[in-house]
């Protein structure tokens, strides 16, 4: 119903089941006709004066309206642009036209159909692109139109879905009599339904605050969840366990979760990574849509009415940073590039060109709506709602202490060269090694051993891999980043391989492995003579758990050790700190210890008090991170604290 050979196939057979061909009408005889049916009593009126039936209605009026029908069945686009009503963000009710982003967002669900699988797509998105919207229409088309569809939709809260629901109500309300479906049960609201018997397909409105999964008890074949980054750690009760499980993959199923990226933490942020590295194996399509595709939104012609661009302008330096990386995006997705080059074309009457430029007027929104988020501290969230590319889209909630500023000259100018490793060996479990497909086999491997004072041995083995991340589906219709830093999880990453005479500390944080908290085992060289510390290493994995933690540090240990001794260095061997509380760290310190490793971290308080207070021991291995966390006896007053960083 979407992809044109898919509709010209749904063409075929109705014209074969109605005896007639079917014709495409302009939206002006769409109104003429229903224009005519009102002049000439077609309709018979209720008492408060509304078409309630048809009525005397002749063959050739008969026949247009089944021509109207079976081409709303087979053909979206038609009824969207033809029949399909909405309100305008300036409160006008009016018909439905394509805007730019929904385009694109068409174009995406089109090429998934003819791939004949299962429509399910994760929007991550600027704000006000028409994307909520679009997604309702859609799932309303369905559920008016086809038999046996469950319906499941709904927002972060009750009020939000409260709104999406009236967007679907409106749709119904303002199709003709003899097109519009009807309700046998109708409850509105954020908790309401609506079922319509004579086709078994049904909706249910449903929300991100509510105490059960969504969907629990149904099994729909569409949905629609929007603002999914608000829902929190609840997506997963709701979603994962709740929505996702009802929802079976078919040709039927259309979904869709959208939302603006609210933070690079969290189920939403998580899931979009995943989604981006592991497409087409993940369930969802990844789909970024930018702010600068909202050509008809930024800016309005009254916002530039008001803020006329000066006449000498240049775009100052953040700005010039955000166009250069808006064009290299586009310039690398080809979907972004075919539909905004097209309605400049359209817009301007001029030759379609070969690259795109952000527009002068978008250049001077950005800059003129940045410069008040920086001035009120409100940076981050500037940068998420009006991405432009899903790296800025996720950024994190809060303000940073140093500023976007800071952060971006750090960004630009520190050294990018690492290498990274799998890990076998030892206690590694055959789950924890690295992918075939990963192994750089033209690179050298590196042993790695461990002798302990007692005799004993143990080996480990570093493999080198091919990082530069998964490359993109070329059928897909929006290609992914080539690269994708996500791909760093269970590897080993190497910023500075071992040296002579450097003392080595590392820190680490234990977890359940759940795919939740991290695992992380962080590796720095000590400073020397007011020097500060320097990371060499890090390796992270939220599937490693606190019972197989040990073997991966003693062999990182080992690896950063070989070079130490008594004499040159302050310690023969890393001196290693494990956070103890809440992480069951001191199941990997004991089997360390069994193995002969000893270098491990002692707390000793501030106070100098040797009294246990709340499960802390005062002179115990380990770190534990409470009020009374202190230095350790043997270092210069640094701590080491979550992710192996130090503070002074």
């Amino acid at each position: 119903m979407y992809s044109d050979s898919r509709v010209k196939e749904r063409i075929d057979l109705a014209e074969k089941e109605l005896g007639f061909p079917l014709i495409y009408r302009t939206v002006q005889e769409v109104i003429e006709f229903e224009a005519h049916l009102l002049a000439s009593n077609k309709y018979a009126l209720d008492a408060q004066g509304r078409p309630a039936a048809t009525q005397n209605l002749t063959a050739m009026e008969v026949r247009w309206m089944q021509n109207e029908q079976a081409l709303c069945m087979c053909d979206a686009a038609y009824f969207l642009t033809r029949y399909a009503f909405l309100r305008s963000e300036e409160g006008i009710i009016q018909r439905f036209r394509f805007r730019v982003p929904q385009r694109i967002f068409f174009d995406i669900i089109c090429d998934l159909e003819e791939r004949g699988l299962a429509i399910e797509i994760m929007a991550l998105k600027a704000r006000q692109l028409g994307v909520s919207l679009f997604s309702e229409l859609l799932i309303s088309h369905r559920v008016f139109f086809y038999s046996g569809v469950g319906s499941v939709i709904g927002s972060a809260d009750q009020t939000k879905t409260g709104e999406m629901s009236r967007m679907m109500l409106l749709c119904l309300d303002m199709l003709p009599l003899w097109l519009r479906p009807t309700a046998t049960t109708r409850v509105e609201g954020d908790r309401g339904r609506m079922i319509f018997g004579a086709t078994s397909s049904s909706v249910s409105f449903q929300h991100g605050s509510q105490k059960f999964g969504i969907a629990t008890g149904s099994t729909p074949i569409s949905y629609h969840l929007s603002e999914v980054a608000l829902y929190g750690d609840s997506a997963v009760m709701l979603i994962d366990e709740g929505l996702w499980k009802a929802v079976h993959a078919s040709p039927r199923v259309f979904g869709i979760l959208e939302s603006t990226g609210r933070s690079n933490k969290g189920w939403w942020a998580e899931t979009w990574y995943y989604s981006k590295a592991h497409w087409p194996q993940s369930r969802m399509f990844p789909m970024f849509l930018p702010w600068y595709v909202g050509v008809d939104m930024y800016p309005k012609p009254t916002w530039m009415l008001g803020r006329p661009i000066p006449e000498r302008w240049r775009p100052d330096r953040d700005t010039a940073e955000h166009v250069a990386k808006a064009e290299l995006f586009v310039a690398s997705t080809p979907l972004l590039s075919k539909h905004l080059l097209a309605e400049e074309s359209r817009r301007t009457g001029q030759p379609q060109r070969a690259r795109w430029t952000m527009p002068r007027e978008q250049q001077w929104f950005w800059e003129v709506t940045h410069a008040e988020a920086k001035q009120k501290g409100t940076e981050s969230s500037h940068f998420q709602e009006l991405a432009g590319d899903d790296e800025e889209a996720l950024q994190r909630s809060t303000e940073s202490a140093f500023g976007h500023e800071t952060i971006a000259a750090i960004e630009t100018r520190r050294a990018r060269a690492y290498t990274a490793y799998g890990i076998s060996g030892q206690s590694i479990e055959d789950a924890h090694e690295p992918d075939p497909a990963d192994i750089d086999y033209g690179a050298a491997r590196v042993p790695v051993r461990y002798a302990s004072q007692r005799g004993e041995s143990y080996r480990w083995e570093f493999i080198p891999l091919r990082f530069d991340g998964y490359k993109s589906d070329p059928l897909a219709a929006y290609p992914l980043d080539p690269t994708n830093p996500d791909d760093a999880i269970g590897k080993l990453i190497v910023f500075h391989a071992p040296r002579p005479n450097l003392s080595y500390s590392i820190g680490v944080d234990t977890s359940e492995g759940k795919g939740q908290d991290a695992t992380v085992i962080s590796v720095w060289a000590s400073g020397r003579r007011g020097d500060p510390d320097i990371q060499c290493a890090e390796f992270a994995s939220p599937y490693v758990n606190h019972v197989e933690a040990f073997s991966f540090i003693l062999a990182i240990a080992a690896y950063y050790g070989q070079h130490m001794a008594v004499g040159t260095t302050r310690w023969k061997e890393p001196y290693v700190s494990i956070e103890q509380v809440a992480a069951v760290g001191d199941t990997a310190q004991l089997q360390m210890r069994k193995m002969g490793y000893s270098n491990f971290h002692r707390m000793t308080r501030y106070d100098g008090k040797r009294t246990k207070s709340a499960g802390t021991p005062s002179r115990g291995p380990g770190h534990y991170s409470r009020a009374t966390s202190c230095t350790p006896r043997r270092t210069t007053g640094r701590i080491l604290t979550r992710r192996g960083s130090s503070r002074r």
